[in-house]
């Protein structure tokens, strides 16, 4: 049974229709900060045993198993079933759709909601007609979802230093493979071909070079030359090999060396002006790109 609910988001959380009302989907309180972005709320919850809950996710929501736990299922025949998910599981929730379960056994859970936007625009931009689906119940044996939700939970764990362009990223290519299972695509596919056009390229490396030492979102890239994001990552993608986030670095870290030739500027100061957060995050990708410490980099200048 399923029904259409008017929702609204509150607070960054992840919400449910329970008794009528809207309330967090779990009890529990969850482990670390709300997510960077505004549209793909992310959430890691440690879960006690329950009594039997109703529930309907207005939302997509997708929960991420992170070790072996027991949940119970309730159908309207009173027929109860008894699910085992172990470590890595990946569950697409059925939106709109009355849920009645419990927790079994104690659980600990990432959940992640996409915005209805997000996925809207992957069917859009979709590069073949959406036929030959699959069905949801797959998705526990899809590592390409479960690998980019372990990859989500990793930044969760270190405070999100990769910042909103990198949350970005993962929504997109999240949303990009869920539209390929039943119902979750909403609209008609359209083909896009080509890469940016270089007025757009040169304008979206100007944007990222104005704006180096800031916080840089795939939806300020994507409407400073008027495409949507899921547009926007497939063509630009096809243009420079790089997925937008990858770019970025790139270009922070390009700066970052210009400024490492100077010795008036710390390495913390060359960090923070070339848009990392952390000195230990910017070391990290610098050496990554590089092949050496920044400190060596400077050395050598």
């Amino acid at each position: 049974m399923s029904e259409k609910l008017p929702f609204q988001r509150s607070e960054g959380r992840i919400l449910a229709i329970q008794n009528g009302e809207a309330s967090p989907l779990f009890d529990s309180a969850f482990h670390g900060s709300l997510s960077p972005s505004p549209s793909l709320l992310i959430e890691r919850h440690e879960i006690c045993p329950t009594e039997w809950q109703t529930a309907i996710i207005p939302e997509q929501v997708l929960i991420l198993y992170l070790r072996r736990c027991t949940v119970e299922y309730k159908y309207d025949n009173d027929y109860s079933h008894s699910v085992d998910r172990t470590k890595g599981t990946v569950v697409i929730e059925q939106r709109g759709c009355v849920q009645h379960f419990r927790w079994s056994t104690a659980a600990s859970v990432l959940a992640v909601q996409l915005s209805n936007t997000a996925i809207e625009q992957a069917t859009e931009a979709s590069v073949s007609p959406l036929e030959g689906s699959r069905s949801v119940e797959t998705a526990a044996q899809d590592t390409r979802l479960s690998s980019l939700l372990f990859a989500l939970e990793r930044e969760r764990l270190h405070g999100y230093p990769a910042g909103r362009l990198f949350i970005d990223g993962i929504e997109q290519a999240l949303a990009a493979i869920l539209v390929r299972y039943d119902g979750i695509a909403r609209r008609t596919a359209q083909v896009y071909k080509g890469g940016l056009a270089p007025y757009r390229m040169k304008r979206v490396t100007e944007f990222i070079h104005s704006h180096i030492e800031q916080e840089i979102t795939l939806s300020e890239l994507a409407r400073d030359v008027g495409l949507s994001p899921s547009h926007f990552c497939s063509l630009f993608h096809k243009t420079s090999g790089k997925t937008p986030h990858q770019f970025v670095l790139h270009c922070r870290i390009q700066h970052a060396k210009t400024l490492l030739a100077k010795p008036s500027h710390s390495i913390l100061d060359v960090a923070l002006a070339s848009g990392f957060r952390t000195h230990q995050h910017f070391s990290r990708i610098f050496r990554r790109q590089v092949g050496i410490p920044p400190s060596t980099y400077r050395a050598q200048c």
